[in-house]
């Protein structure tokens, strides 16, 4: 059995009924968990609506249409929508005949596990239950005031303001997704600086396009308390500087879904879950993966080790841990995502490179859909070997692809001139990047 529904469990539970073997899948809140239902996928589905809206506007404008925009509505519209993606799961995973349970569960050994007076035996326990958000120090989320991203895509109105805690990849996400929708967002950081340690040129548009939005940014100053007063908040920053908002939203901060039973049937439980290279725990029948070990949090990783345990348990498939070109995106209506080692490491760690950048403004393909923004960059070692590839424009997750594998093969920039992009596409800006070395 497998122990929650995100990312991990899904894709282990998944792989694994594939393989022709009995599985069931344990959730005790909604099918989907973090990573499909109530934070990553949800995110990314409103900022792909309001895409449309902004592409809507753009044609509005220019006389190309007539209409008006009903932002509101855009988010009402969209959080319905999100019901539909646990029937998708649950479709999907009924269809391979995997056994579903809902609700809160308990370990009783390390083969038996109880849910709603039920006991369920397994030859093998998968845990992927994944992180929870919460509050610090003495300040607690309560989903109405003092939100998290669970609270944040299920609000029933719209706030006219809202403080965002946290310059980080989620908060600046969800400054995105607000701000375009009309609402006055503010972000507070105790960092200096915004989306710390992403290259400054790959971050511009993102911030730029928030800064047109009327982001307000309050950096290098941290959040001392926060006071809800008369269905608004007081947030206490150092000086005591204070920021009155109608909500606020903390993101970055989270805590493992440690599962009930599990310390008293002997599994060692740290911080996190530690596992061995095969994701085992100290019990030799109990395995953990995704977030809840500790490793790495991002769904992807989540996923990849789901697939690679699964092989492993089916058909002892050595299990490989290579991150090293381990591929990022920041889903902001501006994306940036890339793939190995950016500039600003580079030179940190003063490593001999060279980069190349295309702007996608300047490509055949960026012609043809009017593409005024973004570009390519690719970055090579002494030794002709691409170390980073990254780009900043809308859709930059979707045009990655497979980069990564160039990068863990340690293939040369000719080989990107060897390759054949079709013609015309905004991928051959990568083949326009390789000819200028």
């Amino acid at each position: 059995m497998v122990l929650g529904s995100g990312p991990a469990g899904f894709y282990f539970a998944k792989t694994y009924a594939q393989s022709g073997k009995k599985i069931a899948v344990i959730e005790n809140s909604l099918m989907g968990g973090t990573g499909f239902r109530t934070g990553c996928l949800p995110v990314k589905k409103y900022l792909d609506t309001i895409r449309k809206v902004n592409v809507s506007k753009d044609l509005i404008n220019k006389g190309f249409i007539d209409g008006t925009v009903d932002l509101s509505n855009v988010y009402k519209r969209t959080k319905d929508d999100l019901k539909k993606v646990e029937e998708l799961i649950e479709e999907q995973l009924k269809n391979l005949n995997v056994d579903i349970y809902v609700g809160e569960g308990r370990f009783l050994s390390a083969n038996q596990f109880e849910i709603n007076k039920e006991i369920l035996y397994a030859d093998k326990i998968i845990i992927a239950t994944g992180t929870s958000p919460c509050g610090f120090s003495n300040i607690e989320i309560d989903e109405k005031i003092i939100l998290s991203h669970k609270g944040a895509i299920n609000l029933e109105l719209l706030p006219k303001e809202l403080a965002i805690i946290g310059a980080n990849v989620e908060g600046i996400e969800f400054a995105s997704l607000f701000s375009s929708l009309g609402v006055n967002v503010t972000v507070v950081d105790m960092e200096d600086e915004i989306l710390k340690g992403t290259d400054e040129d790959l971050k511009k548009l993102s911030v730029d396009y928030l800064k047109e939005n009327n982001v307000k940014f309050i950096l290098g100053k941290k959040v001392k308390d926060i006071y809800k007063n008369d269905h608004k908040v007081d947030i206490i920053l150092d000086h005591d500087e204070v920021i009155k908002s109608d909500k606020v939203l903390i993101t970055g901060v989270r805590k493992p879904n440690i599962p009930k039973g599990l310390q008293k049937i002997g599994v060692n439980v740290q911080e996190y879950i530690p596992v061995d290279q095969n994701f085992m725990t100290n019990i030799e029948n109990i395995y953990a993966i995704g977030d809840i070990n500790g490793i790495l949090g991002m769904a992807h990783v989540a996923i990849n080790q789901a697939i690679n345990l699964s092989d492993y348990l089916v058909c002892k498939k050595e299990i490989m841990k290579n991150y090293k070109s381990l591929p990022n995106a920041i889903f902001t209506i501006v994306e940036i995502a890339g793939a190995g080692i950016q500039e600003e490491e580079l030179k940190k760690n003063n490593r001999s490179y060279s980069v190349e950048k295309v702007f996608f403004k300047d490509t055949f393909r960026g012609f043809s859909k009017d593409i005024d923004k973004g570009f390519i960059k690719l970055m090579i070692d002494e030794e002709q070997k691409i170390i980073g590839i990254w780009i900043s424009s809308e859709y930059a997750s979707d045009l990655i692809g497979d980069v990564g594998l160039w990068i863990d093969q340690n293939l040369s920039v000719d080989h990107i001139k060897e390759k054949l992009f079709i013609h015309p596409t905004i991928s051959e800006g990568l083949l326009d990047a390789a000819l200028k070395f």
